[in-house]
């Protein structure tokens, strides 16, 4: 069947597990015959770096300064990775877009919002699909003392739950909520298989 190349984001807190689930998803895509490459946000630019220094407490940023490197990061993704995969006919699979930033950086729901029309104002590309892996911030936090790893600059249990409900307030209407408590293969099954059937 011809295929017309989408883009497909996932987002979630930290610990909901759409790092791994992205993967899988995008793995099993290949497989069936949806070529499509896997990205991520922040990226490898030198912006992308620059925020990872801050999420991992390396160096401090203050929210300007984070949301501008966030949105020259974004630059960098859309116009050498998002469109020029979908223009050659591959899908994106995408781990964090415009949505996180909007919920981590917005320092409540009507800044989050404000966050979002900056990026939107800018004409990055709109998702076609939208997976939130909805998990509570107490099981968030969970997962993560039982991953372990460093600690990093949203950790705590206060702007996870804070995060969550940016969330909340600025997903659009489309996005579908995956239980991100179910088993791993469930959810990862559950989002190829409506993946598929946006081709159909």
């Amino acid at each position: 069947m011809p295929v017309k190349s989408q883009f497909f984001v996932f987002e979630g807190i930290d610990g909901s597990g759409k790092t791994t689930v992205s993967k899988r998803v995008s793995e099993i895509l290949n497989t069936k015959s949806i070529p499509n490459l896997w990205h991520r946000e922040p990226t490898d630019s030198e912006f992308g770096k620059k925020i990872r220094e801050f999420l991992q407490e390396k160096i401090k940023l203050n929210p300007e300064e984070q949301l501008k490197l966030f949105l020259s990061d974004r630059e960098v993704s859309v116009n050498e990775t998002i469109l020029p995969s979908l223009k050659n006919g591959q899908s994106v699979v995408q781990d964090r877009y415009y949505f996180s930033t909007a919920a981590y950086q917005g320092r409540d729901e009507e800044h989050a919002a404000d966050i979002l029309y900056m990026n939107e104002d800018k004409g990055f590309p709109e998702p076609n699909r939208v997976y939130f892996l909805d998990l509570s911030p107490e099981e968030a936090l969970e997962r993560r003392a039982t991953r372990g790893g460093n600690k990093e600059v949203f950790d705590e249990q206060l702007e996870q739950t804070r995060i969550y409900q940016n969330y909340l307030a600025i997903l659009p209407e489309s996005t579908i909520f995956v239980d991100a408590t179910a088993d791993l293969d469930e959810v990862v099954n559950f989002c190829v298989e409506d993946i598929l059937n946006s081709f159909s």
